[in-house]
């Protein structure tokens, strides 16, 4: 009998737990990133599989109008205390929304949890006027670096599938009708480097040299594959 697949957090300490620090940081570096090329003049987004709803206060207070969707109905309760927050259908999200619904649709790892990857993110291209503003998790990250044989443990039992960049590019101009505007990058843990420097300076430190130092020397190593996209037509 399988076990029952763990559900996100429904609380999160940023300021306690780095892994929970990562999980909003991802979705600030893709409002930078949006807001660089699609700066905020009242258009309505889509946060497709909004979790919590944090992408929500955000992407708000930066001036889009914001709408969240999740399958979760905890999740829309707690999306809800921050914006506008919807019961999500799962399958191909284009019956619900309709066509070009939405200016720009943001979805961060939300992609490896769904059995039709290119189903959905075919549908959300078609959801989206603009751009849409996309992250899953990177296949190429480094934490195997010392690791000789596969565990386990170091997979979210959630996932069904997993990117590098090279083949979510190939996913998203080839298959789903979208073209990459820019790739953003949030951090890059070095096994070994990362720990040492967490246990003798503490997280902040280890925090800052993932999201600084570590980062520009290995963007392709991150956390997350993240990029901006338009849809061509």
């Amino acid at each position: 009998m399988t076990a029952p697949i763990q559900h996100l957090p429904y609380q999160i300490d940023e300021a306690g737990n780095r892994h929970h620090f990562y999980e909003n940081h991802w979705k600030q570096v893709g409002l930078d990133l949006l807001m660089r090329h699609c700066p905020p003049r009242g258009q309505t987004l889509l946060d497709y599989g909004c979790g919590r709803g944090e992408f929500l206060t955000l992407a708000g207070a930066a001036g889009y109008q914001v709408t969240g969707a999740d399958v979760d109905p905890q999740c829309v309760a707690l999306a809800a205390q921050k914006g506008r927050a919807v019961s999500l259908q799962a399958g191909d999200p284009l019956p619900q929304f309709g066509p070009q619904s939405f200016d720009i649709v943001a979805c961060f790892h939300v992609l490896e949890h769904v059995e039709n990857p290119r189903q959905v993110l075919t549908g959300l291209g078609r959801i989206a006027r603009q751009c849409l503003i996309l992250a899953v998790p990177n296949l190429r990250n480094l934490v195997w670096l010392f690791h000789r044989r596969i565990r386990l443990d170091y997979v979210n039992e959630g996932h069904l599938q997993s990117w590098d960049h090279y083949h979510f590019l190939n996913l998203a101009e080839r298959h789903c009708g979208l073209e990459l505007i820019e790739w953003g990058f949030d951090a890059t843990a070095l096994p070994l480097f990362s720990r040492l420097t967490g246990k003798l300076f503490g997280e902040k430190t280890q925090i800052r040299l993932e999201t600084g130092l570590f980062k520009r020397a290995f963007p392709f190593h991150g956390i997350s594959v993240l990029g901006l996209f338009r849809p061509r037509r």
